[in-house]
């Protein structure tokens, strides 16, 4: 990470997870039951075409519990981009149970070009959420990467 991520992250990491709550309480006030998922970081492993988002111990057990009830069957991405940091808040839906998952995550730009031929590669794209210990994980896996590539931050 160079200063030019850092202040990046610095500056618009907190308007990110503000989103992301702002997005939880949207889904809530539809009688939706949705988690914000807190990251304490986002690596992105380019020959498994993945982000790990690394979860806090206590976060991660009550994700792991809640998202063992569920089946993902629908995504939505918001885009946010500056000085080289590439935001995308990944929001799986299960709409049978009307429940939804904001996962923030972020890419630097020179990895987005890697991640995004991996991810064509394999022909999807996987967010996987996990301990630091490695334990247990629970994935998110877009089927069509795309619409985590192409997602527009809004003018």
């Amino acid at each position: 990470m160079n200063e030019h991520h850092r202040r990046a992250l610095d500056s618009r990491w907190a308007d990110v997870l503000a989103d992301t709550d702002a997005t939880v309480e949207e889904y809530r006030e539809r009688g939706w039951d949705a988690l914000s998922v807190r990251p304490g970081d986002v690596n992105p492993i380019e020959g498994d075409a993945r982000l790990d988002v690394l979860i806090p111990g206590s976060a991660f057990e009550d994700v792991s519990e809640r998202m063992a009830e569920v089946e993902i069957d629908a995504f939505r991405v918001y885009a946010a981009a500056e000085a080289g940091v590439t935001f995308r808040l990944v929001v799986g839906e299960d709409e049978t149970s009307e429940f939804a998952c904001c996962v923030p995550t972020f890419l630097f730009d020179e990895d987005a070009g890697p991640m995004r031929m991996a991810a064509d590669t394999h022909g999807s794209l996987t967010i996987r959420l996990r301990p630091l210990d490695d334990r247990d994980v629970v994935e998110l896996q877009l089927m069509e990467p795309e619409v985590f590539f192409e997602a527009r931050a809004p003018e």
